[in-house]
């Protein structure tokens, strides 16, 4: 296991954290300065700025990681952004990733690991047809799906309900396909891709990868030598982030309002469905019922993960955990509450209406 935050380091954080925070210029600062030779983390997003990022842009543009003293460079991911090479390759690079991917890069070699969750289930879903006749994963056999090519969920569908005959087809980041062809078949997030298909008049139903029994997280991942170096920077950025997501889903619009500055493409009421399905079903808090939290990680899930990995011949051996994911940076190690506020938006808007 990554060693554990020197405790002079972690009371810092905790002292940073009891300042306030409010919407701010993001090149202000307050509360504790930067030092000058502390590094500039930069932390990449897994797709172009988007609501699902709230928390983090939050962070950003309410100065609250300036306030607890680090310099966090916001870059946007996008299709083939070889985010855990990136990172490898940054001694100061931080990344969000699913958790297989984690795996996968520590067994061959990469210097990364995981240390916080940012979604407690990947909501990574399969998007077809309000009227399909498909119910089931099993159902997609012999058919057509637009999906990442060689994506370990997929590698997981296909042995566990043998879809041998499904043809997979590259996925585009658009629902122009889905609209226009009735039995085209697509991979999707819950909180974007339905919006636009109903937009274009057409409703669908979801098969949230979750239900098939491969149920990663969502995490953000660092540089191995970051986190052994300046592992009280990990702390903040980390607490930043937890308090970025309770001040996004306190009030998201000013957030929504960056996001449209920085990726005009979006709109205010797709961005508002993002939030409410969100929040319906809980992507950043979890389940209480079943222990889960904001940031929590559970060390079983990943041990049952890597033996899936293994099973689908994805990794030859399972790396030690201790070198895949840290708990040094949960909110419950931090000894911080991660409860977040009730939502404020509860209906997603109906696009065209």
């Amino acid at each position: 296991m990554i060693r554990s935050l020197h405790p002079v380091a972690l009371v810092l954080s905790l002292a940073l954290l009891a300042a306030g925070c409010g919407p701010k210029d993001p090149g202000t600062t307050s509360g504790s300065s930067v030092s000058n030779a502390a590094p500039t983390l930069h932390f990449i997003h897994d797709w172009v700025p988007e609501p699902e990022h709230g928390g983090y842009y939050a962070a950003h543009i309410y100065g609250i990681w300036k306030e607890l003293g680090v310099n966090v460079d916001v870059l946007v991911g996008g299709p083939n952004s070889e985010i855990e090479k990136r990172v490898a390759l940054d001694p100061s690079g931080l990344g969000i990733v699913r958790g297989d991917a984690v795996t996968i890069a520590v067994e061959r070699g990469l210097p990364v690991i995981a240390v916080n969750s940012y979604f407690q289930h990947d909501p990574q879903s399969i998007m077809l047809r309000e009227d399909s006749p498909v119910r089931d994963f099993a159902d997609l056999d012999n058919r057509d799906v637009a999906a990442q090519i060689g994506a370990t969920w997929l590698v997981f569908l296909q042995k566990k309900y043998g879809l041998s005959r499904m043809r997979v087809r590259p996925i585009t980041g658009s629902v122009a396909n889905f609209v226009k062809d009735p039995d085209w078949i697509m991979q999707a997030y819950p909180t974007s891709e339905p919006y636009y298909a109903l937009k274009e008049g057409v409703p669908s139903r979801l098969l949230p990868l979750s239900a098939s029994g491969f149920d990663p997280y969502r995490v953000i991942i660092a540089n191995k030598e970051l986190v052994r170096k300046h592992p009280e920077l990990v702390a903040r950025f980390s607490i930043g982030a937890y308090r970025g997501w309770q001040e996004y889903f306190r009030n998201p619009q000013p957030v929504h309002d960056h996001i449209l500055k920085i990726s005009p493409s979006m709109e205010m009421d797709g961005m508002r469905f993002s939030y409410v399905r969100m929040r319906e079903l809980r992507l950043v808090e979890g389940d209480p019922a079943r222990g889960e939290s904001m940031g929590a990680v559970d060390p079983s899930r990943w041990v049952e993960l890597n033996a899936t990995l293994l099973d689908l011949g994805v990794i030859s051996k399972t790396p030690p955990l201790s070198e895949v994911v840290s708990t040094n940076f949960t909110p419950a190690a931090l000894q911080l509450d991660p409860t977040l506020p009730p939502p404020i938006w509860t209906n997603a808007p109906i696009p065209g209406r």
